[in-house]
């Protein structure tokens, strides 16, 4: 049975005594939630699949966890929403964080994650060092999913264009910055 829905938290005011840390926080439990029921894909999310990747991106997209494979559905209809019909930067949209799939990040070492790059980045970045031991392997894949996920498109076949945007897309001023900018506010 799936629990009831959780309405996402609402975003501070501007000139609201509420911290922004504490709103990413909340919104980060309320992602958790939703990443724990993420829904099946239906028919028009397998349309859109079949129109935007060939067959090997529909592939790697097919590897990443459900809830990443929602998370990229919402990054594409928003950017469709907003009169985009590049289809390079649609097809980065879906495969954006295919570097987690296949169980390189898992679920539980997300929260983590995201925590220790709101409060320590500093020590998120030393535990996300190369060459990583077994422990630390975790925050290195996820540091890193971007370059991994450019990586595996390119090894798919994806555009050179379509990898750039997969591996800059956290980078507010880079190529991908639209993707970036719908990535975040997601």
């Amino acid at each position: 049975m799936r629990p009831p829905p959780l309405a996402p938290p609402v975003s501070p005011r501007a000139g609201s005594p509420a911290p922004q840390r504490l709103h990413a926080a909340r919104y980060r439990v309320w992602q958790m939630w939703r990443a724990l029921f993420p829904g099946r894909l239906d028919a028009a999310d397998r349309a859109i699949l079949e129109q935007t990747l060939p067959p090997a991106g529909r592939a790697l997209f097919a590897a990443m966890a459900a809830n990443d494979q929602r998370h990229s559905l919402a990054v594409y209809r928003v950017l469709r929403a907003r009169g985009c019909d590049d289809a390079e930067l649609l097809a980065a949209a879906l495969l954006h964080d295919s570097g987690k799939g296949g169980g390189r990040v898992r679920l539980w070492m997300r929260p983590t994650v995201v925590l220790l790059r709101a409060f320590a980045p500093g020590l998120l970045r030393w535990l996300a060092r190369p060459p990583a031991p077994r422990w630390r392997r975790p925050f290195y894949l996820a540091w890193h999913h971007a370059e991994i996920g450019a990586d595996l498109a390119a090894a798919a076949g994806l555009s050179a264009r379509t990898v750039l945007l997969i591996r800059t897309h956290h980078q507010p001023g880079g190529p991908a910055a639209e993707l970036y900018a719908v990535d975040e506010g997601l």
